[in-house]
């Protein structure tokens, strides 16, 4: 245990996406829920996933989730007396985890796009977050959100982040690059 833990409110936990959790991560984020420090999540280095490894959507979404699990299989590893902090894993939807580049200076959580999109189709902000991660697929020819990756017609879906989130940022990358 440090003395910094002991005074203090919460814990910010970056891991890079592309090296994923590391010894060290493990380490504090352990120490941090020992202390009864509930932890956020930013999954860092998006711009590596983007210029350098230049990785598709659905195999970017695939990162980032996995980076997301391997924080939470840690956080799974603690003990149950730490209940008095209610759900400590880290889930994009409900806010706990944000996602971005340091070293670009950006980042967004899905709030921040469903807060964009809300507003465009007139759907809650509630609605949007919950859609926007996981095997959530929108079928534009239905209107409707599916969790099937094929529409009715047999066409394959976007995953929601995909779409919603990541093709956003795909095309401002590209625009930059060029």
């Amino acid at each position: 245990m440090t003395v910094d833990l002991l005074v203090t409110d919460g814990a910010l936990v970056i891991v890079d996406c592309v090296d994923g959790v590391g010894f060290q991560t493990k380490l504090v984020l352990r120490q941090a829920l020992g202390e009864r420090i509930k932890p956020v999540l930013f999954v860092n280095k998006m711009d590596r996933v983007l210029h350098e490894l230049q990785l598709g959507k659905e195999e970017a979404y695939q990162l980032l989730a996995e980076t997301v699990e391997s924080v939470n299989a840690v956080t799974s590893t603690i003990p149950d007396d730490i209940s008095c902090l209610g759900d400590i894993h880290c889930r994009p939807q409900n806010g706990t985890v944000a996602f971005g580049s340091g070293l670009h200076g950006w980042g967004f959580t899905l709030s921040n796009f469903a807060s964009i999109y809300s507003a465009k189709f007139g759907v809650p902000k509630a609605k949007l977050v919950e859609k926007l991660w996981g095997d959530n697929y929108f079928d534009a020819e239905a209107r409707k959100w599916t969790i099937q990756s094929q529409s009715a017609s047999g066409k394959p879906l976007q995953r929601g982040f995909c779409q919603f989130v990541l093709d956003p940022i795909f095309q401002l990358f590209a625009t930059v690059r060029n």
